[in-house]
């Protein structure tokens, strides 16, 4: 269990990771934050991790009630980000305000039922239910929400589902809708059995019950983190791609740039770029199209430039790309 533990944190992180340019660009920030805040939940819950945390904190289990808050936490960001995608006019006040009451009284009422009680000190904490129903009633705050929100994101996937055409977006959510059924399983088997460690002192949670519980921890998180990520992934891998082939064209065709502007400055708009700048600049692209236009415009001013059947070859090679980022960005337009 501890390997697996570990193995779903450095999914988390990972895919936090990947998540950053997005969120340096202004996009995304809901889901990085998200995966952060997931990935340091999954990341406290090892014992090689959570009993040297919890002696830094001063003892006491102090890392198994801040484990339980951040999984609020990551429910409540869970929440912004399905409403963001499915309200036309993004996230309201109002909602933000619910959403932030609602998480921080859920926590507050954590808090009192944890440090008011004195199961929280035992050496056993680490055991999946606990025989008492003050520990019952503490971790039934998170199954509970754990499971209200599985079934209202799984509403809402089923429902985008059927509006949505492109072929990764439909399959990222398939899996996270995968995700919230292993979740719903997980909270229901969670609740089920600490009532049941209550009622009966000798209950084990062994058989398919055991598997059952086993396999959602483990793909649930998985599934989620993969579905809200894949997007994203496969987005920033396309754009990586493409401003790679055009940060390569750019700097093969700014020597021929320079050569036919030189006498006629006034034609171009395009700022000088470094050899150093060529390979960091921001957006290819856009440079790459300023600069086949300007020789473009170049030429048909002045015939008489010379220009080699490489150097032509480079032009229409230019003016394929960007009328192929013309045509993609009229139909995302459309």
């Amino acid at each position: 269990m501890q390997t697996i533990l570990f193995t779903l944190s450095a999914v988390f992180w990972i895919a936090a990771a990947v998540c950053v340019p997005s969120a340096i660009r202004g996009r995304r920030r809901p889901l990085l934050l998200f995966l952060a805040v997931f990935a340091l939940t999954m990341t406290l819950m090892p014992q090689p991790v959570y009993r040297p945390v919890d002696a830094l904190l001063g003892g006491g289990n102090v890392t198994y009630f801040i484990f339980h808050a951040l999984t609020i936490v990551a429910i409540a960001l869970l929440d912004v980000i399905v409403q963001e995608a499915m309200s036309p006019r993004g996230l309201t006040r109002a909602r933000q305000r619910a959403t932030v009451l609602i998480t921080t009284a859920i926590v507050l009422v954590q808090a009192v039922l944890f440090f008011g009680r004195d199961w929280r000190v035992t050496d056993d904490i680490a055991a999946s239910f606990i025989p008492r129903w003050d520990f019952t009633a503490y971790a039934a705050t998170t199954w509970i929400a754990m499971g209200i929100f599985a079934v209202s994101f799984g509403i809402a996937c089923i429902r985008d589902l059927r509006r949505q055409r492109r072929l990764v977006t439909r399959i990222s959510l398939s899996l996270v809708l995968l995700a919230c059924l292993g979740v719903l399983a997980y909270a229901l088997i969670s609740l089920t059995s600490a009532i049941l460690a209550v009622l009966y002192a000798d209950y084990l949670l062994v058989g398919w019950g055991r598997i059952a519980y086993t396999l959602s921890l483990l793909l649930s998180p998985i599934s989620l983190v993969i579905g809200l990520g894949l997007t994203a992934t496969v987005d920033g891998l396309t754009s990586s791609g493409r401003n790679f082939h055009d940060r390569v064209l750019l700097w093969r065709i700014t020597p021929l740039w320079q050569r036919l502007l030189a006498d006629t400055p006034e034609l171009s708009i395009e700022r000088e770029l470094s050899p150093l700048q060529l390979l960091i600049v921001r957006v290819p692209g856009a440079h790459l199209y300023r600069r086949h236009v300007e020789i473009r415009d170049s030429l048909l001013l002045h015939p008489e430039q010379a220009v080699s059947p490489a150097e032509q070859g480079l032009i229409d090679l230019a003016e394929v790309r960007t009328q192929a980022r013309t045509t993609a960005l009229a139909g995302v337009t459309r």
